[in-house]
């Protein structure tokens, strides 16, 4: 009878639906933070939606697809769609969706925003969602909020602050492989803008990519180029800055390496070379952070006597960067 073979065809439907669903999310995490194939990750994650997942489900996909337009440097999507995942965090206790709410945030050069989703927060109520980063429990969770506003620390100029964090954040003793080479990577960073390159450079020895997501390897790169600048090996730190360009999948990673190569030449006096990598990364469609290299990029222009170009430069920090230490240098240009 047909409507026996439609009720049978229907039951099949229902119990193969979830296993599709989360074989499709895997992937979409996949698309994500191994390929940086985040168009990808948008069309998967609209295709389990048509499926009809659960709450739980749901609010794993809006995670994935504010991280995704956020890769995409769609930043007024992705930080439409944090607000809405820092309310949901608070009111539910969830670290997990807090983090991806604070990395918005940051990557949009909303620091402020990102230390307030910390604030009022009720930790017995503190949850996972086993969603993105499901392998995280709500413990590392929360450590790796900690770990993620040291960033939005140092850009607001604390430094100090960043580090306590960081600390912190260190002596919670988590045991999760990913987060224990985000601190290397993080500490490495601090100690290499706060006069302790050598120091970054041997944090950095410790740390084993492989444990890190394939989209930030560039990052780790970047990292090493800091470093290497601050110690005055230019060339060297070029090399690296070029090694992170080539792992870039994230479009702020590629804006990121820019500048890195930017500052690298300023430092050598390589004027002109530092203005077309500096005029590059402006131009770049991520507009996101970057105050300190716009900063610099007015200053390498002043020192080639172009002032007028200087000042834009220089506007454009109070643009794009307005919360940023460098925006507060920039003011008084």
């Amino acid at each position: 009878m047909p409507w026996l073979a439609l009720a049978l065809l229907a039951m099949i439907a229902v119990l193969l639906r979830q296993p599709l669903m989360g074989a499709l999310f895997a992937l979409a995490e996949e698309c994500s933070f191994h390929w940086g194939a985040y168009r990808g990750t948008l069309r998967i994650t609209h295709a389990i939606g048509l499926l009809g997942p659960d709450e739980r489900m749901r609010r794993s996909l809006r995670q994935l697809r504010v991280h995704a337009h956020e890769a995409l440097g769609q930043t007024a999507r992705a930080v439409e769609g944090a607000r809405r995942l820092a309310d949901e965090a608070r009111r539910v206790g969830d670290w997990s969706l807090a983090n991806t709410a604070i990395n918005t945030f940051i990557n949009a050069g909303l620091y402020q925003e990102a230390l307030e989703v910390e604030r009022g927060w009720e930790p017995q109520a503190a949850h996972s969602s086993e969603g993105v980063g499901d392998e995280l429990g709500p413990d590392e969770q929360a450590a790796l909020a900690q770990f993620n506003l040291c960033e939005a620390l140092y850009n607001l100029g604390d430094w100090e602050a960043a580090r306590e964090r960081l600390r912190v954040v260190e002596e919670a003793a988590v045991g999760e492989p990913l987060l224990r080479q985000a601190i290397l990577m993080q500490r490495a960073w601090i100690l290499a803008h706060t006069g302790q390159a050598a120091e970054a450079l041997a944090a950095l020895e410790q740390l084993k990519r492989e444990d890190i997501p394939r989209v930030y390897w560039s990052e780790v790169a970047f990292t090493r180029a800091a470093a290497l600048l601050a110690l005055g090996r230019y060339e060297e730190a070029g090399n690296e800055a070029r090694e992170g360009l080539k792992h870039a999948r994230r479009v702020a990673s590629t804006r990121n390496g820019l500048f890195m190569l930017g500052h690298i030449a300023l430092a050598a006096g390589r004027l002109e070379e530092a203005a077309r990598h500096f005029e590059a990364g402006a131009a770049h469609p991520y507009k996101g952070q970057g105050g300190g290299a716009l900063l610099a990029w007015g200053d390498c222009l002043e020192k080639l006597g172009c002032g007028e170009r200087a000042r834009e430069a220089w506007r454009l920090v109070l643009e794009r960067d307005p919360q940023s230490a460098a925006a507060r240098d920039a003011a008084t240009r």
